[in-house]
């Protein structure tokens, strides 16, 4: 019985990490296939709230030359589920604020990893992490 138990929790424990949500990298990648290669060069930040690990929801702002603005694009589930130019006001200018992707070191899921060692390091517990990638 024991063993049964067992190899059935392995299984369940197993279902539950494959159910992972994307990383910032995926949704990155989501946006240059359903949309357009060059908006991942063009990207002015990407944000993502309340993940455990990873958020359900990536909210990506582009600086789109074509229409002259900010582009923002939310991306789910390897979907992207919103696509339209932002009415937020952007502090300052994207010109010149794009992230150089060849310069990303670090996805989200590796931010994570180093927020979990550093807390567990600290015996500071957390529930949820919340991502925001940017230039400075």
């Amino acid at each position: 019985m024991s063993k049964s138990f067992a190899a059935l929790f392995l299984l369940s424990a197993s279902a539950v990490f494959a159910q992972t949500n994307a990383t910032a990298y995926d949704a990155l990648r989501t946006v240059g296939n359903k949309l357009n290669r060059d908006y991942v060069n063009r990207v002015v930040s990407v944000t993502g709230l309340d993940g455990n690990p990873q958020p359900s929801t990536w909210r990506i702002l582009i600086d789109d030359r074509n229409a002259h603005g900010i582009r923002e694009v939310e991306v789910k589930d390897g979907s992207v589920t919103a696509n339209r130019m932002s009415d937020r006001n952007v502090v300052g200018t994207a010109q010149g604020a794009t992230i150089n992707p060849a310069h990303l070191n670090l996805d989200s899921s590796g931010a994570y990893e180093v927020a979990s060692r550093t807390a567990d390091s600290s015996h500071v517990p957390f529930a949820y992490v919340s991502s925001h990638e940017r230039t400075r």
